[in-house]
């Protein structure tokens, strides 16, 4: 996951000092959050956050009418019939 750091927070954080004849790089220990907001993902990077957090990620749709709704809505509109969804064992899905 790439993630990109902005020249003003580097430059509000660190500083050169000169030793001898060289200079050198010198920072002060900082932790950064981020809103979700101001974050960008890449596909890979939603999947393969979606394959490590699929059991929690479903807990979350289900227990969300709103985004429960989103998900069949977007079900329906690449039609596709839940009741031929298969499971781990190749048994087909049942319950209606």
């Amino acid at each position: 996951m790439k993630i990109t750091i902005p020249y003003d927070f580097i430059e509000e954080h660190a500083w050169c000092e000169k030793e001898g004849k060289e200079y050198y790089p010198y920072a002060y220990d900082t932790d950064l959050e981020f809103d979700v907001d101001e974050c960008e993902f890449e596909y890979s990077d939603l999947k393969d956050i979606a394959e490590a957090y699929t059991d929690d990620i479903i807990d979350i749709i289900l227990g969300d009418e709103q985004l429960t709704n989103a998900l069949l809505k977007k079900l329906r509109s690449r039609k596709i019939d839940v009741s031929t969804i298969t499971n781990e064992n190749g048994e087909k899905n049942t319950k209606r």
